[in-house]
């Protein structure tokens, strides 16, 4: 099986994770920060981290036994159901369900049923993101990864690597207001990223200057900022 890996949008969207245990504490943390309307935990009972959680508003439970997929008719129809109950059978019957319904669908342990795998994730100063997947094979062996990758990837990519994509989505902004030219907004961007002065400005912390100079750049690409 060969999955397109892709960044999922889920800001302002509402979450469905039913079930409590380990695997559904895992995706409620990995959902957190991430902008959503709104995350709903059910479960028939629920861990200290979650009730925690629920306590500062992050998250809602409902107090629910999970039978069988109707439980999904007694919600109002969320962007995305996670099935992380420790029944298989249950979860794989969530999942046909929701589809059923047009909801996107992920279940902790069958990937070959869910609309997207859940990789693991090296989060970088909330700038960076990279995904380790081994395309449902091994989640452990996924995770295990992450942690090496890790460490090596954190004293591989330095800090003016970081400010540099801030700048660069800086640029981004504002070639595409003042550069027409597909090509050469594409042209300016690379610019902006490989220009010395720039480098050097990040790496002395001097994110104005920089700033400055990757507006000075624009001219040069038929742009200009009055």
């Amino acid at each position: 099986m060969i999955n397109l890996i892709v960044d999922l949008n889920i800001q302002g969207k509402s979450v469905l994770v039913i079930g409590a245990g380990v695997e559904g504490t895992r995706k409620v943390r990995a959902l957190l920060g991430q902008g959503c309307k709104s995350i709903t935990v059910i479960s028939n009972r629920f861990n200290r981290s979650l009730l925690d959680l629920a306590r500062d508003g992050s998250i809602r439970l409902v107090k629910r036994r999970i039978k069988d997929p109707s439980i999904l008719d007694e919600f109002e129809k969320p962007f995305l159901v996670m099935a992380a109950t420790n029944d298989k059978v249950l979860n794989r019957s969530i999942v046909e369900r929701a589809k059923s319904m047009g909801i996107l669908a992920y279940a902790a342990d069958d990937p070959a049923i869910s609309d997207f795998i859940h990789p693991a994730v090296i989060n970088i100063h909330n700038t960076l993101f990279i995904a380790i997947s081994t395309r449902g094979s091994s989640p452990a062996m996924a995770r295990t990864l992450r942690i090496k990758a890790e460490r090596v990837l954190k004293r591989l990519i330095r800090e003016e690597d970081i400010e540099m994509i801030r700048l660069a989505d800086y640029a981004r902004s504002i070639a595409m207001r003042h550069i027409s030219d597909i090509h050469a907004r594409k042209d300016y961007i690379y610019s902006v990223i490989r220009d010395r002065e720039i480098v050097d400005m990040l790496k002395g912390k001097r994110l104005e200057e920089a700033r400055a100079r990757a507006l000075a750049l624009l001219s040069s690409y038929g742009g200009s900022v009055r």
